[in-house]
């Protein structure tokens, strides 16, 4: 439509879309809460870089059967303001998460928009390989025209660095610190994102 400043809104998942951080819900639901909680908040702060972190988290959960993590995936919930705005702009928004296509596939599939993800290779319902980690600072690439990056994480820097709009969001909790330099806009209350992105 002309008029719109935006052609591609490129979202993180796990606490921006969702209400919760999906690694430590799935960790909390089979008692392995406190070691994936530790990791979880020192990569948030950028102490620990994704990658190895996300290959750490995954040793961790690996013992899990897919089927089970995606069950508990398919518990999380979705903050209903931002689904329905992806809902409304199917064509212009893209979720660019770290987390692994084989544990996120139904509720990628309920938001109903693309994603871009981290790759795994799964045998008799195990988690056998990582194959790709997503760098979010390369994920920009793929795309023409005017970029908005919304998201919370230390994962999400080289994004939002490299978008034309960045939005700190602090709908779960403060973005992570250094997301405020690089960001144009800082909002907490998922009605006040949507506004301001049905806007653009």
């Amino acid at each position: 439509a002309p008029g719109r400043i935006v052609d591609q809104f490129l979202f993180d998942l796990d606490g921006t879309i969702t209400r919760q951080e999906i690694l430590p819900e799935i960790a909390r639901a089979i008692g392995l809460q406190d070691e994936i909680d530790d990791l979880t908040r020192r990569t948030m702060a950028g102490e620990f870089p994704f990658e190895a972190s996300l290959r750490r988290r995954v040793e961790i959960l690996r013992r899990v059967p897919v089927s089970r993590v995606r069950e508990i995936v398919a518990g999380i919930e979705v903050d209903p303001h931002i689904e329905a705005f992806l809902a409304q702009n199917r064509e212009r928004c893209t979720i660019v998460t770290g987390n692994l296509d084989v544990w996120i596939e139904d509720l990628v599939e309920r938001l109903g928009v693309p994603c871009i993800c981290s790759i795994a290779r799964v045998e008799d319902d195990r988690l056998v390989e990582l194959v790709s980690v997503l760098d979010k600072a390369e994920a920009v690439h793929g795309f023409a025209g005017t970029l908005c990056s919304i998201g919370d994480g230390y994962n999400d820097l080289g994004l939002m660095a490299a978008a034309d709009l960045g939005i700190a969001y602090g709908g779960v909790h403060a973005p992570a610190p250094g997301l405020l330099d690089v960001a144009t806009h800082a909002v907490y209350d998922p009605l006040r994102l949507c506004e301001l992105l049905s806007a653009w």
